[in-house]
C-alpha cells in the first residue's frame, strides 16, 4: 500500500513537472512571439514601413500598421495580380518557406502601387515575414506577419550605380588607350584589352606581367621610383624580348591618393605610336616635298603671271550651262566675268554668224580665231582691240558640251605695228620712188643754174652798157645762190643719213640775230606785189640756241614762201611761248601763197616731197628743217586752210631767256 502511495505520489510529481514544463514552454513561445511582434513594430515605427497580417484560414491580408492596402484588405490571390510577373515566383517561394516551418523569411519583389488601375507604378519592396502558430497545434501556422520596406530609391540608386560601374568597366575594357592599375608597391592589379594587345599578354592574367612590379620594368625603372608622387609623361621605344614587344609608345603614369593624401595606387596609360611616328616622319618628308613643289609652282605661276602681263594674255573658261565666261590673269584669281550676251555685244564681227552657226555649234570644236572687239579689260579704252583666241571644248559624261577653255591674247599692238609697218613700207617705197625721181631730175636741177652761169658769163664781155652788164651779173648771182642751196641740201641730206644733223647751242641774242636775218631775207623779195613783214617783239632776247641752224630753217621757210607766193605778203616773226611747262621760242613764216591741201599737210616734211613739180627744188628742204628741230627737242608744223589760202610754217624750240650775253 505504501508502495502504491509512493508510486502515485511520484506520478503526481512527474505530471506536475511535465505540466510545469509545458506551461513554461508555452509562456516562452508566447514571449518570443510577442518579442518578434514587438521587434517588427519597433522597426516599423523606426523606418515608417508597413506591417501586414495574412490570415491563412481566410487567406485575407489586412493592414496591421500603416495603410498599405486599401479598404479592409485584399485576398492573397488578388495580391498576386499586383506583383510584377517576373517576381511572382520569388514571392510564392517566400510564402512556401514560411508555410513549411521557417521561423522567418524575406524576399524582394516589385509591387504595382496603382493596384487595380494597373498603371505599372512599380515599387521595390523588401518583405520580412514571421509565422504565428496555433496555440493548440503548435505546428499549424495561422497568421503571417509581413513587414514591408520600400526600397525603391535604394534599388534605383543601386541599379544606377551598377549601370554606371558597368559603363565604366566597359569604357575601361574597350578604351582605345591601354590602361592598367597598380598598387602602391607597383604590382599589377588589372589591365584593359588595349594594353594587353600592345604588350602582347599571353592570356588575360599573364603571370609574366603580374610578377614584376612596374618599377622593375626596363622601360620605366630609370625614370620611376617607389612612392612617385608626380605625373610622368614620356615617349620611348618599348622592348620586351620575353613577349616579342618592339614598338614606340607614349606612356603616362599617374599616382592616386586618398583623402589623407596617402598614396593608394597608380594608373598607367600607354599608347602605341609606332604608326603615328612613321606617319609623322612621312608627313615631314611630304611636307618638305610639298614645300619644294609649292615653291616650284609659285615660281612657275610668277613666271606665267609675268609672261601673261607682258604679252597681255589671259586664260578663260566658259560655262554653257551658266552662259558666262570668266577671264583669269592669274591661275586662281578671276579678273573679269561676262555673260554670253555681253561678250557677243563686245565682238564687232562674230565668226559663228559668218558661218551661219549658233555659238554652241561653233564652239563644239577646237577653234583658233582673230576677233576685233571693243575694249575688254581697259575701262577707259575707246578704240577697238584685236584678240587672238584659242578655244578648246569640254563635254560631260553624256557627251554634251558644257563649256570651253583656252587663252586669249591681246595683239592690238602687234596689229597696229603691222599696219604701221605697212605704212612705213609704203612710205619707204614712195620715198624710194621720190628719191629715184630726185636723182632723175638732179642733173636737170644742177644743169639749169650751171648753164645759166656759164652762158651768161660768156656773153658778159659782149655787153656794151653797164645796165645790161648789171642785169646779167644779177642773173648769174641768182643762179649761183640756187646752185649753192642745191649743194647745201644735198650735203644736209648726206649728213642726216650718216648720223644726224649736229646742233651746237651757244649764247645768242636772238632779237639781234632775227633782225639781221630779216634784213638779209628782205633783199630776196623782188616781186613788188609782195609785201615783206616782220614781227620782232623784244629789243633783246639772250638765250642758248644754235643761231645758224635756226636761220637755216627760217631761210628755208622763206625761200618756199617766195616760190609759192605771187602777191600779198610774207611775214616772219617770233615770240616767247610755254609748252609742256617749258619755256621756249615760237618762230613762224606766214605767206598768202598757193597754200597746201589738208591731205598733203602731213607729208610735206617727208624727204623728196614736192607738191609742185613745176617749181624748182630738191624736195629736201622741209625734211632737213624737221631733222634740225627734232635735234633741238622742239616741234615743227604747218597750218593752211587749203589751196590758195596761204600757209604758215612754224616751229617751237625749248630755251630759257638769260639776263646777260
Amino acid at each position: 500500500m505504501q508502495i502504491l502511495i509512493v508510486i502515485i505520489t511520484l506520478m503526481v510529481i512527474i505530471i506536475g513537472l511535465i505540466l510545469n514544463r509545458i506551461t513554461l514552454y508555452s509562456i516562452r513561445k508566447n514571449t518570443e512571439r510577442a518579442k518578434d511582434i514587438a521587434t517588427i513594430m519597433q522597426h516599423t515605427l523606426n523606418e515608417n514601413n508597413y506591417v501586414i497580417r495574412l490570415n491563412l484560414k481566410t487567406r485575407l491580408a489586412s493592414n496591421l500598421f500603416g495603410i498599405f492596402l486599401s479598404g479592409d484588405g485584399i485576398s492573397y490571390d488578388e495580391s498576386l495580380d499586383y506583383i510584377h510577373p517576373d517576381d511572382k515566383h520569388i514571392y510564392m517561394a517566400f510564402m512556401n518557406r514560411l508555410v513549411k516551418g521557417a521561423k522567418a523569411a524575406e524576399c524582394t519583389f516589385r509591387w504595382d502601387r496603382s493596384t487595380k488601375e494597373h498603371k505599372h507604378d512599380w515599387r521595390y519592396l523588401r518583405d520580412v515575414g514571421i509565422v504565428e502558430y496555433d496555440e493548440q497545434d503548435k505546428k499549424k501556422p495561422i497568421n503571417f506577419y509581413c513587414t514591408l520596406y520600400d526600397q525603391t530609391e535604394q534599388m534605383l540608386l543601386e541599379k544606377e550605380e551598377l549601370e554606371l560601374t558597368d559603363r565604366y568597366r566597359r569604357l575601361f575594357e574597350h578604351s582605345i588607350i591601354g590602361q592598367a592599375f597598380y598598387d602602391k608597391e607597383g604590382n599589377l592589379l588589372t589591365s584593359n584589352k588595349k594594353l594587353r594587345e600592345i604588350l602582347k599578354f599571353e592570356g588575360d592574367d599573364d603571370p609574366f606581367y603580374y610578377q614584376y612590379p612596374i618599377f622593375y620594368i626596363p622601360d620605366t625603372r630609370f625614370i620611376t621610383y617607389k612612392d612617385e608622387r608626380c605625373d610622368l609623361h614620356y615617349c620611348t621605344r618599348t622592348i620586351i624580348t620575353e613577349r616579342h614587344v618592339d614598338c614606340y609608345t607614349e606612356i603616362r603614369l599617374h599616382p592616386i591618393f586618398n583623402n589623407n593624401k596617402q598614396l593608394e595606387m597608380y594608373t598607367l596609360y600607354i599608347r602605341d605610336i609606332t604608326q603615328e611616328r612613321e606617319q609623322y616622319h612621312q608627313y615631314k618628308k611630304n611636307e618638305a616635298q610639298i614645300q619644294r613643289t609649292n615653291k616650284e609652282i609659285e615660281e612657275l605661276e610668277n613666271e606665267l603671271k609675268y609672261l601673261m602681263e607682258n604679252v597681255e594674255m589671259r586664260f578663260f573658261r566658259s560655262s554653257f550651262i551658266d552662259r558666262e565666261i570668266t577671264f583669269y590673269k592669274e591661275m586662281s584669281v578671276p579678273e573679269k566675268k561676262m555673260t554670253f550676251d555681253e561678250l557677243t555685244e563686245s565682238v564687232l564681227e562674230l565668226p559663228f554668224k559668218k558661218e551661219g552657226k549658233t555659238i554652241d555649234e561653233y564652239f563644239s570644236k577646237k577653234q583658233t580665231m582673230l576677233l576685233n572687239t571693243k575694249p575688254f579689260f581697259i575701262k577707259q579704252g575707246v578704240e577697238a582691240e584685236w584678240h587672238f583666241v584659242d578655244s578648246i571644248p569640254f563635254f560631260n559624261k553624256e557627251g554634251k558640251l558644257i563649256g570651253t577653255y583656252g587663252v586669249v591674247r591681246n595683239i592690238t599692238k602687234l596689229i597696229n605695228k603691222q599696219e604701221l609697218l605697212k605704212e612705213e613700207t609704203e612710205r619707204a617705197n614712195q620715198s624710194g620712188l621720190r628719191k629715184s625721181a630726185f636723182l632723175a631730175n638732179m642733173s636737170h636741177e644742177i644743169r639749169t643754174p650751171l648753164n645759166a652761169i656759164v652762158g651768161f658769163s660768156e656773153v658778159l664781155h659782149m655787153l656794151g652798157t653797164d645796165e645790161e652788164r648789171a642785169q646779167i651779173i644779177n642773173v648769174i648771182n641768182n643762179n649761183c645762190e640756187m646752185l649753192l642751196r642745191l649743194v647745201n641740201d644735198i650735203l644736209a641730206l648726206s649728213s642726216k643719213e650718216s648720223g644726224g644733223i649736229k646742233v651746237e647751242p651757244t649764247k645768242t641774242d636772238f632779237a639781234q640775230c632775227f633782225n639781221n636775218m630779216a634784213i638779209s631775207l628782205s633783199k630776196r623779195v623782188q616781186n613788188p606785189a609782195i609785201e615783206f613783214m616782220t614781227e620782232s617783239p623784244y629789243p633783246t632776247f639772250v638765250t642758248m640756241i644754235d643761231g645758224g641752224r635756226i636761220q637755216q630753217v627760217v631761210t628755208n621757210f622763206f625761200t618756199n614762201a617766195i616760190k609759192y607766193t605771187k602777191k600779198g605778203h610774207i611775214k616772219i616773226g617770233y615770240e616767247k611761248q610755254v609748252r609742256h611747262d617749258t619755256d621756249g621760242l615760237y618762230i613762224y613764216c606766214e605767206d598768202t601763197g598757193s597754200g597746201i591741201p589738208k591731205e598733203h599737210q602731213k607729208k610735206v616734211f617727208d624727204r623728196f616731197v614736192k607738191l609742185n613739180d613745176f617749181v624748182q627744188g630738191t624736195g629736201l628742204g622741209l625734211s632737213i628743217c624737221k631733222a634740225i628741230i627734232d635735234n633741238c627737242n622742239g616741234e615743227i608744223g604747218v597750218t593752211s586752210e587749203g589751196k590758195d589760202c596761204g600757209s604758215t610754217f612754224w616751229f617751237w624750240i625749248p630755251c630759257k631767256e638769260e639776263t646777260t650775253i
